[in-house]
């Protein structure tokens, strides 16, 4: 998955107890917009993503 900053990221639960997380991609520090990515989410925290196969980028 290609990003860039500004984007959303959405993360599917990986189980029941789990809820969906959601952040705004700050910087694709990978080539090309790739992994890792610095996410800033809802709750205000920002640290390195490295999204799995349940993840999407939504481009704004």
């Amino acid at each position: 998955m290609k990003a860039t900053a500004g984007d959303r990221l959405l993360a599917h639960a990986g189980g029941v107890e789990e809820k969906d997380r959601s952040g705004v991609i700050t910087e694709a520090q990978g080539s090309y917009g790739e992994q890792p990515r610095v996410a800033r989410s809802g709750g205000g925290h920002s640290g390195p993503e490295f999204p799995g196969p349940d993840a999407v980028d939504v481009p704004t």
